[in-house]
């Protein structure tokens, strides 16, 4: 009994999580590779319009997280729904109050950049583990990595480094992100066939 839940939960936090995670990770990978070249040439990007941009990125995955709520409405679990269309709607309010706030935001900026990434490393954490391929220990060391770097650049924070190294941080990061996306969407590529 317990091992046959066990197993039911699995399969929908994998179908989920993994499944719908890899269904939009080459858009979200060129978004982060493009957010993250930018990041490295011009630093001074992070104070002008990273946060409209990054603002722009959770509106954008929270409509693609909606479209796909109505799209496959009824081929889903109702609780896999329900939790998709609850984490969209989060993503895009949290996106539209970073613009409405946008000159509080700047004035914390390290702690939304380290915050956002460290969220997203727990994301992919957790697909890392319910990935099932020999790539699994270098997506679970991606995702720690990531949550290093999300601290460190929380410790910005207190004064420490400049905007130069927080650039070069925040852009590490993002190409990082973008290489787990692309780890995982031809993983589960190579699955589904």
């Amino acid at each position: 009994m317990l091992s046959c839940l066990y197993r039911k939960v699995g399969f929908i936090l994998k179908s989920l999580l993994v499944e719908k995670f890899a269904k939009y990770a080459v858009f979200r990978a060129a978004l982060l590779v493009i957010m993250g070249i930018v990041t490295f040439l011009l630093p001074e990007f992070l104070l002008s319009g990273m946060v409209y941009v990054i603002a722009g990125y959770m509106i954008l995955n929270g409509a693609l997280g909606i479209t796909d709520y109505f799209l496959r409405k009824n081929e889903n679990g109702k609780t896999a729904s329900f939790v998709n269309i609850a984490v969209a709607c989060l993503l895009i309010v949290f996106g539209v109050l970073s613009i409405v706030y946008y000159r509080y935001v700047v004035g914390i900026l390290p702690v939304f950049l380290g915050g956002l990434m460290m969220i997203e490393s727990m994301v992919y954490f957790v697909i890392a583990l319910f990935t099932s391929a020999k790539i699994k220990p270098l997506l679970i060391f991606l995702a720690v990595f990531i949550m290093i770097g999300g601290i460190a650049s929380n410790i910005f924070t207190f004064g420490f480094g400049g905007i130069r190294t927080l650039s070069q941080i925040f852009g590490t990061l993002l190409l990082l992100s973008c290489a787990y996306e692309l780890f995982v969407y031809i993983v589960h590529r190579k699955t589904v066939r």
